[in-house]
C-alpha cells in the first residue's frame, strides 16, 4: 500500500504545474516515517522527475529546487551507503552528474561520511565491486564549480588506490591533466594525496606529479604560486622528500631567488617561494635551513624590509623554520646574528607596525617560543637569548604597552605569547622585573574580554608554581587562581547614618 502511495506521487510529479504541491506532500510523509524500506529509497533515487525538480532554471523555480533538495537529502541519509553492492554506482548515477552542484554534493559527503566511518571502525575500506564509483567520482573533478571537488578528492584518496591500474582510471586521470587550470591542480593535489601513502602510490601516481612540477616553467604566477603550495605535504614522508629531491625541485625553487634580477616578474613570487621552503621547513628543518642559506638571506631581507605586503607571508614562514627543536637549534647555529638583529627589529615593530600586523608577529613568535616538551638548558639559554633581543632585557614592557591597547584580538595576542614565556624560568623572572605587570594580571576589570581574563587566569597559574616569587607573592597568585577566572569582586559600601 505505501509503495503505491508513492508510485502514483512519482507519477503526478510529472505534471509541472502540480510538482510543488506533490512535492511537498511527498517531503511531509517522509519525514513523519523514521526509515523507509530500500526498495522505495531506491524507487525514488530511481525517478526522472526527481532530478527534473532539482534542475536550476532561475529564481522563480528556486523554492521546488530548494525543496527538492531538502527531499533528496533525507532520502540520501536513509539509504544504506554499502560501496561493496555492486548496484550502488547506478543507484547513485543520476546524481553525481546532476546540473545541480548541490544535489553532487549530498551524494560525495554521504559517501565520504561512510568512508570515514569504515576507517574509524576497522582501520581498512571494504574493496569495491568494480571501478565504476570511482569513474563517476573522478568526473566531478572535471565540473566547473568548488563546492563539491574537496569531497570527490578525500573519497579517491581514501579508495582510488584500489583502482589505479585500471585502464578506464588511468584514462580519466590523464584526462584531468588536460583541462583548465582548475582542474589540473585539482588532479595535482589528488597526485600528492595519494603520493604520500607510500612509495608503490608515489610510483603510480608519478606521472600526475610529474606534470604537476611542469608547471612551475609556467609564465602563470598564481598557478605556480598554487602547484607549490600543493606540492607541500610530499615532503612529510621521506619517499615522497626523495622524490623531489630526484627532480630536483627544490634546486628549481629556490633559483628563481637567485636570478630574480634576470625576470623581474620572478619577484612576485617570492611569497610563495618563502612559503613553500618555510611549510617543507617545519617537518624537514635540515633540508631546507643547512642546504638553502640563500633562501633564508632573502626572508632575513623582506622581514627587515617592512614591506607590509609580505611580512605577513615572512612571518609565518620564520615562525615555520623555528617551529621544531631541530629547526631552532638549527637556526642558532646557522644564523645567530641575524636572528638577533631581526629580533632587535621587531622590538621596534611593536610600535610601528598596523594592529592586525602586530597580531601576526605576535602569534609568530608564540610558535617560535611553543615548547610541547621538556626543554634543554641549552636551548632555553637560545632562547632567553633571542627574547631579551626582542624585548631589550629581562623585562616584557613591550607586551604590557599592547595589553593597554583598546583592541581585544591584540590584547590576546599579546596574553597568548605572556603565556608561552611563563613556560620558562627566565619568563616568569622578566614578568617579576616588570613594574606593573603583577599588578595587571591580578587586576579583576569589568570591561575586558572575557577570553583575556582566562588567558590572564592561565597566567597567574603557572606564576604561581614558579620559584622566581616569594612565599606571599605565591599566597596571593594562588588565591587568584583559587577564585577563577571570572571572579567579581564584591563592592562594599559602608553606611552611615545621617545627622
Amino acid at each position: 500500500m505505501d509503495e503505491e502511495w508513492w508510485q502514483t506521487n512519482l507519477r503526478e510529479l510529472n505534471a509541472k504545474g502540480k510538482r510543488m504541491e506533490t512535492l511537498t506532500s511527498m517531503y511531509t510523509k517522509i519525514n513523519k516515517q523514521s526509515a523507509l524500506p530500500r526498495k522505495i529509497i531506491e524507487l525514488l533515487l530511481r525517478a526522472p522527475a526527481l532530478y527534473e525538480c532539482a534542475v536550476v532554471e532561475g529564481t522563480e523555480k528556486e523554492p521546488l529546487v530548494n525543496l527538492c533538495t531538502d527531499f533528496m537529502s533525507t532520502c540520501l541519509d536513509q539509504l544504506q551507503f554499502d560501496i561493496t553492492d555492486a548496484s550502488l554506482p547506478q543507484l547513485l548515477n543520476p546524481a553525481l552528474h546532476h546540473s545541480n552542484p548541490a544535489l553532487r554534493a549530498l551524494v560525495l559527503n554521504n559517501l565520504l561520511k561512510e568512508l570515514r566511518r569504515q576507517q574509524a571502525s576497522t582501520n581498512k575500506i571494504q574493496p569495491l565491486p568494480s571501478n565504476e564509483l570511482l569513474v563517476y567520482v573522478l568526473d566531478e573533478l572535471q565540473q566547473p564549480e568548488t563546492q563539491c571537488s574537496s569531497a570527490a578528492i578525500n573519497i579517491l584518496t581514501i579508495v582510488l588506490s584500489q583502482g589505479l591500474n585500471d585502464e578506464r582510471v588511468q584514462s580519466k586521470l590523464l584526462q584531468l591533466l588536460k583541462q583548465n587550470e582548475v582542474v589540473r591542480c585539482r588532479a595535482y593535489e589528488l597526485g600528492v594525496m595519494l603520493a604520500k601513502r607510500s612509495a608503490d602510490s608515489l610510483s603510480s601516481v608519478e606521472f600526475i606529479l610529474d606534470a604537476a612540477l611542469s608547471e612551475l616553467d609556467n609564465d602563470d604566477v598564481l598557478l605556480q604560486a598554487s602547484v607549490m603550495e600543493i606540492l607541500v605535504p610530499l615532503a612529510e614522508q621521506n619517499h615522497g622528500l626523495s622524490y623531489m629531491e630526484k627532480r630536483r625541485v627544490f634546486d628549481i625553487i629556490s633559483s628563481r631567488v637567485q636570478r630574480i634580477e634576470e625576470n623581474p616578474l620572478d619577484s612576485l613570487l617570492i611569497p610563495s617561494i618563502m612559503k613553500f621552503f618555510g611549510k617543507i621547513a617545519a617537518v624537514q628543518p635540515q633540508k631546507i635551513i643547512t642546504g638553502y642559506p640563500h633562501m633564508l638571506a632573502c626572508l632575513f631581507d623582506l622581514l627587515a624590509s617592512g614591506d607590509e605586503s609580505v611580512l605577513p607571508t615572512a612571518m609565518d614562514t620564520l615562525a615555520n623554520l623555528a617551529s621544531t627543536v631541530q629547526g631552532k637549534m638549527l637556526m642558532h647555529v646557522q644564523f645567530q646574528p641575524a636572528m638577533e638583529q631581526l629580533l632587535r627589529k621587531y622590538s621596534g615593530y611593536t610600535k610601528s607596525l598596523s594592529p592586525p600586523l602586530k597580531i601576526r608577529m605576535l602569534n609568530s613568535l608564540d610558535v617560535i617560543y611553543a615548547i610541547n616538551a621538556p626543554v634543554s638548558q641549552e636551548l632555553s639559554v637560545i632562547l632567553k637569548n633571542w627574547y631579551e633581543c626582542f624585548a631589550g632585557g629581562q623585562q616584557v614592557n613591550h607586551i604590557m604597552d599592547l595589553l593597554h591597547t583598546p583592541f581585544p584580538d591584540l590584547q590576546l595576542a599579546a596574553l597568548g605569547l605572556l603565556k608561552t614565556l611563563c613556560q620558562y624560568q627566565w619568563g616568569c623572572k622578566a614578568v617579576q622585573c616588570t613594574g606593573g605587570a603583577i599588578e595587571f594580571l591580578l587586576s579583576r576589570q569589568h570591561d575586558l574580554h572575557k577570553d583575556v581574563k582566562y588567558l590572564k587566569w592561565q597566567i597567574m597559574e603557572l606564576l604561581s608554581v614558579s620559584n622566581e616569587f616569594s612565599a606571599t607573592e605565591i599566597v596571593r597568585f594562588t588565591a587568584y587562581v583559587n577564585e577563577g577566572p571570572y571572579h567579581v569582586q564584591a563592592d562594599v559600601n559602608i553606611a552611615t547614618e545621617p545627622q
